[in-house]
């Protein structure tokens, strides 16, 4: 091979390396890389990150239209809680799901058999109940009511466990609630989780940063039967770089690729 044609491969060689150094430190450059304060709960507001006010307590969920309550009625009386136990088990063509549930209507009523119309919505369970055997008590003597929430439930979608899931207890905190759901994808965006909740008004929907130490006690810690979580992934998000392990392992193999040109490069002389 000539000296000239040595010195237009070297000269190629040489372009290539140049253009490749670029569109790596390009990629670089470009790529994201997701840092412990993006992905870490409970940390000091300040920074980028949100302080809520703690005025905020825990209350009772109130009933609206559409809940679905299941009640179950016993009595010292025996004829009184067959009686009951009769007018449920009937089910009038109703699916085994719907045995001992009652549907609070349009207007806040839920009618239960033999006792008429209790105003339920607005109320909580203890209230219902409480207003259930005041009315059977006057009717039937001392009777006693269970009265829970059929649809007690919370459902998560977007970059987390996506799924339907039972509220197992009354204060449920947005914590336990992620982490029966599977717990937050690394590209999860903590700083902007939706949750849509049902009011008596209307759907609302709030949006708060899980990230921040004090949702503790906030209107954000604690989750409400029918919630719905949606966590959106992280924007930024481009070669799928999470870490700085995986940051150095991207340069790495960038520079790797440089090496091997410049080698080439060296040899052709």
């Amino acid at each position: 091979m000539d000296s000239c044609a040595k010195k237009l491969i070297k000269k190629k060689i040489q372009q290539s390396v140049a253009f490749l150094t670029l569109v790596f430190l390009g990629i670089i450059s470009f790529s994201s890389c997701i840092t412990y304060k993006e992905i870490n709960y409970l940390q000091t507001p300040g920074m980028g990150i949100p302080a809520y006010k703690d005025t905020v307590k825990f209350h009772d969920y109130k009933l609206q239209p559409g809940d679905r309550l299941s009640i179950q009625i016993r009595s010292l009386n025996p004829d009184v809680s067959k009686l009951f136990q009769q007018e449920q088990t009937q089910g009038s063509g109703s699916s085994t799901s719907d045995l001992f549930t009652y549907r609070i209507d349009s207007l806040g009523n839920v009618d239960f058999p033999y006792i008429g119309k209790i105003a339920a919505g607005g109320k909580t369970l203890r209230e219902t109940k409480m207003l259930l055997e005041e009315k059977a008590n006057a009717e039937f003597g001392k009777c006693y009511f269970r009265v829970e929430l059929a649809n007690n439930y919370f459902t998560v979608i977007g970059a987390a466990g996506t799924g339907r899931f039972n509220l197992m207890k009354n204060k449920l905190t947005i914590f336990e609630a992620l982490a029966i759901s599977g717990d937050l994808k690394s590209m999860a965006d903590r700083a902007k989780i939706r949750i849509l909740r049902q009011t008596p008004t209307g759907t609302i929907v709030k949006t708060f940063d899980v990230r921040s130490k004090s949702i503790i006690g906030s209107e954000f810690y604690y989750v409400q039967p029918n919630d719905i979580m949606y966590v959106q992934p992280i924007s930024a998000q481009f070669f799928g770089i999470t870490s700085w392990s995986g940051l150095l392992s991207s340069v790495t193999m960038s520079l790797s690729f440089v090496l091997l040109f410049f080698s080439i490069s060296h040899y052709v002389k």
